[in-house]
């Protein structure tokens, strides 16, 4: 069997709350029914659906563009394709996929850079990384796993403070104590 290309499928959300996000897979794999296409996951950010798409061939993306249009329209299609960019790179971009509700991407963005630092980084890397997939459970209205998560990446951030490549780590920090606190997640930039 041939390797399988990934694909983020996003679609326009408008009325979409992250606790549709079972419903909304559900029906995207009623609507795509065939072997040859896997839809792994949904996650609900404000402004599109993120579709976590696997196939066997790069054919079957007008298919693929045309059903889930009954759903929503599609706005934007991605591959997934893990690339080797320097730890600024990563981090930049990163910042902008979080600050635009790209969590899951966020998190394999970072992790990339995380997997070649050490000590006290190693660490607030992979806080930041842990509060990316906390982000995602949200997304898919896992608002427990979600706090649980944050939880984690509160404890992994204890230790560092400032700025970290244009991140502000005590803000961040404040952030998911307030979240934790309240219980209730709300959007925020870093």
């Amino acid at each position: 069997m041939n390797k399988l290309l990934r694909y983020m499928v996003y679609l326009r959300n408008k009325k979409y709350f992250p606790q549709d996000a079972s419903s909304i897979l559900s029906l995207s794999r009623k609507t795509l029914q065939e072997d040859k296409i896997i839809i792994r996951d949904v996650r609900i950010a404000n402004h599109f659906l993120e579709l976590d798409i696997s196939i066997a061939s790069f054919s079957e993306l007008e298919k693929i563009k045309s059903q889930l249009s009954m759903i929503a329209p599609v706005i934007e299609i991605d591959r997934i394709v893990e690339k080797d960019i320097d730890k600024e790179e990563s981090i930049k971009l990163a910042r902008e996929l979080f600050n635009n509700e790209k969590y899951w991407k966020t998190h394999e963005v970072l992790e990339g850079t995380w997997k070649h630092t050490r000590g006290n980084e190693k660490e607030l890397l992979n806080g930041i990384i842990l509060v990316a997939a906390a982000l995602v459970h949200y997304q898919k209205g896992e608002q427990v796993i979600c706090i649980s998560i944050l939880k984690r990446a509160l404890n992994k951030l204890n230790n560092s403070r400032g700025k970290y490549f244009g991140i502000n780590i005590d803000s961040l920090k404040n952030e998911i104590t307030n979240i934790i606190g309240s219980t209730k997640v709300s959007k925020f930039r870093i």
